[in-house]
């Protein structure tokens, strides 16, 4: 199959802006660490991410290059929950509100973002994480995504995300990308082998967090903040 040929979506001035303020003010409540930004491709791809909670998802959208322009994935009753985020939402149009009762549609908005030379962010557990260090089973939709659009995925670990409190340390890492190119066989095949990797490379880039302090300043606020 040949790579996916696709103009490369590039931020426009608008979000450029929104992200150095929203970057700005994270940095003020938080340590932030990035590890492994060599390793994001400079073409459509599909950032796969471990989820604590929040902040993860943010500084995935704050610190991987604008190019091409990374989408992240919302449940609309989740992004419509109270007044602030359906404003910070409509400031941040780079989120894609999905309901999990039409899933065929929520496929076709994530396949055109990578048609249109787009990346995606995607949670592939499906679900909140119960502990630092830890990975619940992987669903199949990012390779699923990744196989029919022929793009890669890219294996991120965040640590320290789970509980918030100011001046927490919180770290990304990211690992090389996955081809699926590299995975032989029928589709279904290829789609559970590449899933099977994907843990394998993002449980990797999870050592845990063993933050301790004895004082955690704003702790509840951080943490429900979104």
């Amino acid at each position: 199959m040949q790579p996916m040929q696709a103009v490369i979506v590039r931020a426009n001035w608008q979000t450029r802006i929104l992200r150095v303020l929203f970057r700005a003010l994270f940095v003020c409540l938080f340590r932030a660490r990035v590890m492994g930004l060599e390793h994001v491709p400079r073409a459509p791809y599909i950032a796969c991410m471990n989820h604590l909670g929040w902040a993860e998802a943010f500084m995935v959208m704050l610190w991987f290059p604008t190019a091409p322009l990374l989408h992240g994935l919302g449940e609309r009753d989740v992004m419509t929950r109270s007044a602030f985020r359906r404003w910070f939402f409509r400031q941040v149009p780079i989120f894609l509100p999905l309901d999990r009762d039409a899933p065929r549609a929520a496929i076709r908005s994530m396949q055109d973002v990578l048609a249109r030379g787009g990346a995606l962010l995607i949670a592939p557990e499906g679900k909140l994480g119960e502990r630092e260090g830890a990975l619940n089973p992987l669903q199949n939709g990012a390779a699923f995504l990744a196989v029919r659009a022929n793009v890669p995925l890219v294996p991120i670990g965040a640590t320290g995300t789970r509980e918030l409190w100011l001046r927490k340390t919180l770290t990304l890492r990211v690992g090389a990308p996955l081809s699926p190119d590299a995975f032989a066989g029928e589709t279904r095949a290829r789609e559970q082998a590449m899933t099977e990797q994907l843990a394998q490379a993002m449980r990797a880039l999870l050592p845990g967090d063993t933050q301790s302090p004895r004082y955690k300043p704003l702790r509840d606020f951080l943490t429900k903040l979104l």
